[in-house]
């Protein structure tokens, strides 16, 4: 990063102990400073305004776990602004392999709005991360999805949660008449997530886990289908197991529901 930015991180610290919690949620992060995310984001919003080729900002490496969060969210908010796929595909693919740690991933991939306006072209990228056996490279892919493709019903238009997923949306209670509904990308999804992801390593088993669950209090039906067909089931288990757990610790799962979840682990 550029020494004038990280000169203002610097000065950006927070004179508590948040240097010290940070480094406690990132196991192996060692070169954290302590800037709180909020005044990240508008520092970066600041400097995409006030720099039309936002780009220009990026050409020095990162020193501080900070300082490529920043670049994560630099690139997130000036490609949203620049619309430009092609270009914004390059950043992604450059960005992808500075991902060290789950924080600047998830922290990157949640701001990485573009990508709700291109969501087809940007798929084969995604797969190709997914099908990665790098830890943070595959959980870039798997954080993506969940972020800009499960919330989307089969006309593109944006899918909230269910309020509730009772037994009746998991097909369980006798005859129902309940309409399903159909997502753009579910299906996608379960396919790109239907693999074994032992040796990627912890942080991508557990955001597979995460994914399912998700998908399940938004798509119900298709992620139960998908989670008892143990024919075809390729997910391993440890990333299965953190699906079922999730599904069970969310509010929006009705308690019968949870009961016959616990079965499947």
């Amino acid at each position: 990063m550029l020494k004038y930015i990280r000169d203002e991180l610097v000065s950006m610290t927070d004179k508590g102990n948040y240097q010290t919690f940070t480094s406690s949620l990132i196991p192996g992060c060692n070169n954290i400073i302590g800037v709180r995310q909020p005044a990240l984001k508008k520092y970066a919003k600041q400097l995409v305004k006030e720099n039309e080729d936002f780009r220009k900002l990026l050409t020095e490496p990162d020193l501080y776990y900070e300082e490529t969060l920043l670049r994560g969210y630099i690139i997130g908010m000036g490609t949203a602004k620049e619309k430009d796929f092609d270009k914004a595909l390059e950043d992604l693919k450059k960005f992808v392999p500075l991902i060290d740690n789950w924080a600047v991933n998830d922290g990157f991939c949640v701001e990485f709005r573009i990508m709700d306006k291109y969501r087809q072209e940007f798929l084969p990228f995604l797969e190709k991360c997914i099908l990665s056996e790098d830890e943070f490279e595959a959980r870039a892919g798997l954080i993506m999805l969940l972020d800009h493709y499960i919330k989307v019903d089969a006309d593109g238009n944006k899918k909230p949660r269910m309020k509730k997923v009772m037994l009746e949306d998991i097909g369980m209670c006798g005859e129902n008449n309940k309409k399903e509904e159909q997502g753009m990308y579910i299906d996608k999804i379960l396919l790109l997530v239907n693999r074994d992801f032992s040796s990627n390593g912890y942080y991508t088993q557990m955001a597979a886990g995460w994914l399912l669950a998700e998908c399940f209090v938004t798509f119900p039906l298709d992620t139960w289908r998908y989670l008892t067909d143990k024919e075809n089931m390729k997910l391993d288990n440890v990333s299965y197991k953190k699906a079922i757990r999730k599904i069970c610790e969310s509010l929006t799962t009705d308690d019968e529901v949870k009961k016959v979840v616990r079965e499947l682990a």
